[in-house]
């Protein structure tokens, strides 16, 4: 291959990464409007629809209050409620007396989604920000902790609006997450995030039955 064609391979290459990566001034303004979108939001509240890796589809109702608190309640006949709330994220059998499955919250990269504000210029977690088929796309991974997985957001664009996410494990295995009639900044209750209360109730619930 000669020099003139290597050149003109290194420039399309070279093109394409500005086209998707945090460089181009349409994703560089995409990402300054998700920022504030996100930093906008105290509390939110959707339905959800989640698909696993298998196929198997889960529905119910999530719940965030920031910073730190995380709800996702699923309905029959899923069992599992699953809570974080600062430092620790629990995953309750609502039918069961053994104890919750128990993670930190920084093990699972929904963690991000938790923080009181975000600075996507400065994130050191912050892997890619494109736009595919009109969404745009955010993904977090983090290098040095690569057990935690990784997350990618999609939003759609006018109006910014979160609308799904992915996760995926450190074996590969991806759970999406579509969401559903979501209401922002609206009041949730605090109890609703207490593990505690929770746990105690799950324990009340299997003894009875």
């Amino acid at each position: 291959m000669n020099r003139i064609a290597k050149l003109i391979i290194i420039f399309q290459l070279c093109y394409f990464c500005l086209l998707i990566l945090p460089g181009s001034s349409e994703v560089r303004l995409g990402s300054k409007g998700i920022e504030t979108y996100l930093n906008s939001i105290k509390t939110l509240q959707a339905n959800l629809i989640q698909i696993s890796s298998n196929g198997e589809v889960q529905t119910g109702i999530l719940l965030i209050k920031k910073p730190g608190q995380l709800r996702f309640e699923y309905d029959a006949p899923t069992n599992h409620l699953v809570i974080a709330s600062g430092l620790l994220l629990v995953i309750i059998d609502k039918k069961s007396t053994s104890e919750p499955q128990r993670y930190l919250t920084s093990q699972t990269p929904i963690g991000y989604l938790l923080d009181k504000t975000i600075n996507l210029q400065d994130h050191a977690a912050l892997e890619a920000i494109f736009v595919e088929d009109t969404f745009m796309h955010v993904s977090f991974y983090d290098k040095k902790r690569p057990t935690s997985g990784k997350l990618e957001l999609v939003f759609s664009q006018n109006p910014i609006t979160l609308r799904e996410w992915t996760i995926t494990n450190y074996s590969g295995e991806k759970t999406r997450v579509l969401l559903e009639k979501l209401s922002i900044n609206e009041p949730i209750n605090t109890e609703l995030f207490n593990i505690g209360l929770e746990i105690s109730k799950a324990k009340k619930r299997a003894n009875v039955n």
